[in-house]
């Protein structure tokens, strides 16, 4: 029995030390298609990780930043919002090799908007 706890001990340390870590500055780009057309913008997130919380700002500038809430880390997966006059901006996230890829969901004034990011760490 000893050694089952032990090798359970050790493959929980072990997958706690590869866990993602999404702590840290982070730049890249947004494209939102509307109409067919695509439109593209910065985005920068300063972002503090613990446990499976994350907490920090965003927006489309380094002096441009707004708090994020909800930050929920699940594995290597990021998800948060970041409210905007009159809407709201989700995000669902990946780290993939030092990039945050993935999905923003953009709500304002009645409508609905989809984009991508593509964000490196800033090192």
């Amino acid at each position: 029995m000893g050694r089952i706890r032990f090798l359970a001990a050790l493959i929980l340390s072990t997958s706690l030390l590869l866990a993602a870590d999404f702590s840290g500055r982070w730049t890249g780009k947004t494209k939102l298609s509307i109409d067919g057309q695509v439109q593209e913008d910065t985005m920068h997130l300063v972002l503090k990780h613990s446990g499976d919380r994350v907490t920090g700002t965003a927006g489309p500038t380094p002096d441009q930043q707004a708090p994020i809430r909800n930050g929920k880390v699940e594995g290597n997966r990021l998800t948060f919002e970041m409210p905007v006059p009159n809407g709201l901006f989700q995000f669902d996230l990946t780290l993939e090799d030092d990039h945050l890829k993935g999905n923003i969901v953009a709500t304002a004034q009645g409508q609905s908007f989809k984009a991508t990011l593509d964000a490196a760490r800033v090192k």
